[in-house]
């Protein structure tokens, strides 16, 4: 399979290492300074989606104002949209694939530790995010 001119090999390999840089270059350049794009002067809460995750929005913002841990709120709020078999962009109502099934992804940060976790491709998963989590 060619992509942009390169193998897949050749895509995945410079993105694998794009990845590391990405993890380490801050580190490095900005040791001892606040890096350039991470602002602490918010005074309160922001909680942003996409067009249709106006409901998960308010869920998240109220449980985040209640004192619940962001990546807790933030999911409970992607899981009204998960649940929403009218909603066709993820979860329960997401569209098939070529062969007709429904695979879903998923990808979730906690910011204050940087623990990640992300996957891809899930059959027969209603919260892709939880599964990530």
């Amino acid at each position: 399979m060619k992509h942009s001119g390169k193998t897949r090999r050749e895509f995945i390999k410079t993105s694998a290492a794009a990845g590391v840089a990405a993890g380490i270059i801050p580190q490095q350049a900005f040791a001892g300074n606040e890096a350039p794009y991470v602002h602490r002067g918010l005074s309160r809460p922001a909680v942003v989606a996409s067009a249709n995750g106006d409901k998960a929005v308010e869920r998240a913002f109220e449980m985040i104002q209640d004192g619940a841990d962001a990546l807790d709120a933030v999911i409970a709020g992607v899981n009204i949209v998960e649940d929403d078999p009218n909603d066709i962009s993820v979860g329960y109502g997401g569209l098939p694939n070529e062969d007709g099934v429904v695979e879903l992804d998923s990808s979730v940060m906690h910011g204050p530790t940087g623990r990640a976790g992300a996957v891809a491709a899930l059959q027969g998963i209603k919260n892709p995010s939880k599964v990530a989590r």
